[in-house]
Formats: structure tokens, C-alpha cells, sequence
């Protein structure tokens, strides 16, 4: 009896009107959601949102050699926790998806400068149509596409070359793409 008794209070309450999700605008709580509000970019952050912004472009259009142009002789990588040192390292490090991903593209998504540091969210995309060595061994030419979350974290100097970048990829979105039926 106290079952039904409750069901018919509730719906009582819920045909008079009354709601327990939603408050009309007068009942509303006095607040603002806030918002982003982006600062207009010093000279030296346009510079380093222009070189930043040509690293996947270059990439993306096979210019590897025009990425060197971009950092400092003494760069610093760490790609998913391997460290690369050197500009010539670095230009000869970029190109090895291409073999196993000859249409292979990076999509940016989002661009964030801030002083002499800037972040980029990106989307690798491509098919598979090489093999790919792994640390786990090699993965054989599979001719399936792959769609791949990665962010970059770079550091530029006083000029505006790279001096330092971080590139956190998630590989194993990638090994689960290739490897599922």
C-alpha cells in the first residue's frame, strides 16, 4: 500500500507541473558559463604559429627536408619515448610512416600558442599497405585504414626554430586498427 501510495505522489507532482530537472529562466541560478577568451597574438607568437602550423603541412606534402629549415641544429624529440637528437636525425626520422603508409596524412585540430610554446591535436590518417615493425615484431601489410589521435607539445627559440617537441601518439589505437577483423 505505502508503494502505491508513493507512485501516486509522484505522479501527482509530475502532472501538476512541478519539475524536479528544470528550473524556468526566472528560477535560474545567476551564473555564466565561462568561455575561452583567446589573446591577440604578440609578432614573435604569429611566428611561431606560422612555423608550427608548416610542420604537417611540410609532411603532408613529402617536404621533410623543409621541416630541417624549421629547428635548431641541436633539436630534441621524444616520440613516444624515443629520444631523437639532431636536425639530420630529426628530417630522417619524420618520413618512415610513409613506407608503410604511402597516402598517410596528418589533420590538424587544434592549434594553441602561448609565448615561445605551442600544442597541436591532430589525426593521423592512412592505409596500410607496407609492413610496419613494431617493438612487438612486425606487422605485415594490411591494407586497412587507420585513424590515430596524437598531440605535439614544441618549444621554440628566441628566432623562432624548434628546439625541443614531445609527440604522444596513441600506438595502440594503431596495433588495434591493423589487428582487428
Amino acid at each position: 500500500m505505502k508503494t502505491f501510495a508513493i507512485t501516486l505522489t509522484i505522479g501527482a507532482l509530475l502532472c501538476s507541473g512541478i519539475s524536479f530537472a528544470q528550473t524556468d529562466s526566472a528560477q535560474a541560478p545567476n551564473f555564466t558559463v565561462p568561455t575561452h577568451t583567446p589573446h591577440p597574438y604578440s609578432t614573435y607568437e604569429k611566428l611561431i604559429l606560422n612555423n608550427v602550423s608548416q610542420f604537417h603541412k611540410n609532411f603532408n606534402n613529402r617536404d621533410f627536408n623543409k621541416n630541417g629549415d624549421l629547428v635548431t641544429e641541436n633539436l630534441h624529440v621524444d616520440s613516444n619515448g624515443t629520444e631523437v637528437n639532431g636536425r639530420a636525425a630529426f628530417v630522417n626520422r619524420i618520413g618512415r610512416f610513409v613506407g608503410p603508409f604511402p597516402d598517410v596524412k596528418i589533420t590538424d585540430l587544434t592549434t594553441v600558442v602561448d609565448g615561445n610554446t605551442a600544442a597541436i591535436r591532430f589525426i593521423i590518417t592512412g592505409t596500410q599497405k607496407g609492413d610496419l615493425p613494431t617493438p612487438e615484431g612486425v606487422i605485415a601489410a594490411t591494407n586497412k585504414s587507420i585513424r590515430v589521435d596524437g598531440t605535439e607539445f614544441f618549444t621554440f627559440d628566441k628566432e623562432g626554430k624548434l628546439t625541443d617537441l614531445v609527440t604522444v601518439e596513441n600506438l595502440s589505437q594503431l596495433v588495434h586498427q591493423l589487428k582487428s577483423n
